[in-house]
């Protein structure tokens, strides 16, 4: 009898992250855990009322379903209404993280290597761009409108005489961004490598005060792909190999 042949296993192929791919999760969990309380609900409350009214006119008044109904499609479109600028949000965020990585592709030619949506302890990393002038924790922010945002070091970010005030602070965002990848980098691979902060606006925005001496280098997208020609080489090929290998596996995990 011929010996049996091991199956081989069928296994998922690990792909890398997608740009925006967070954001894009984080909408699909606003539309599940929300869709059916505002849709369902109301709909299946109208739903007895028209189709059992015959039937529980004899034990409840039918106004009372009818009111029921009301109130629950009223409740319903307070929470819709509610869902409205945070969905708004994700797609601006996803349109803008998308748009960065077009920029951030094109450095490939150069010798870069990026990767998107690194996924940190409670937060993710917009992209990472790893090259011979260093490594780059990348945050994005999608604004409408048009304008000059103003770059006060030391006082942060200003539309006109206006701080900008976000949900939360873009800049100690891009730190946070920074300070995480090194630390990962540190562990992972000894290295103990400074990686650069950057904050990029998308959209029709101009910066001012961009060069400024800062631990943040804040940009719009026309200036990004400009921004990595200021920079020497300072890591080693082995270096640079030895992160971009490791920065390859968080971008799968």
């Amino acid at each position: 009898m011929f010996a049996q042949k091991k199956k081989k296993r069928s296994t998922v192929p690990v792909v890398r992250r997608r740009a925006g791919q967070s954001v894009r999760e984080e909408w699909d969990r606003l539309v599940n855990e929300n869709l059916p309380f505002v849709i369902f609900i109301p709909g299946m409350l109208w739903l007895v009322w028209f189709t059992q009214r015959p039937a529980i006119a004899n034990k409840i008044s039918p106004d009372f379903w009818l009111a029921l109904a009301i109130i629950g499609t009223g409740v319903s479109a307070i929470a819709y209404l509610r869902l409205i600028p945070r969905a708004r949000n994700l797609v601006r965020g996803e349109k803008g993280e998308l748009r960065v990585a077009e920029i951030l592709d094109d450095l490939r030619a150069f010798g870069y290597r990026v990767y998107h949506d690194l996924v940190e302890d409670g937060f993710n990393v917009d992209h990472v761009v790893v090259g011979p002038s260093g490594v780059y924790a990348i945050e994005t922010k999608f604004r409408s409108g048009s304008g000059v945002i103003e770059y006060r070091n030391g006082d942060g970010l200003f539309i006109g005489s206006n701080r900008l005030d976000e949900d939360r602070d873009p800049l100690a965002q891009a730190r946070g961004s920074a300070r995480a990848v090194r630390e990962r980098l540190k562990d992972d691979t000894g290295l103990n490598r400074h990686v650069k902060a950057v904050l990029v606006f998308v959209g029709d925005w101009k910066i001012k005060n961009v060069w400024r001496d800062s631990d943040v280098a804040v940009l719009s997208t026309k200036d990004l792909p400009a921004y990595f020609d200021r920079y020497q080489p300072e890591l080693r090929h082995d270096e640079l190999k030895l992160i971009a290998s490791h920065l390859e596996r968080s971008a799968r995990s």
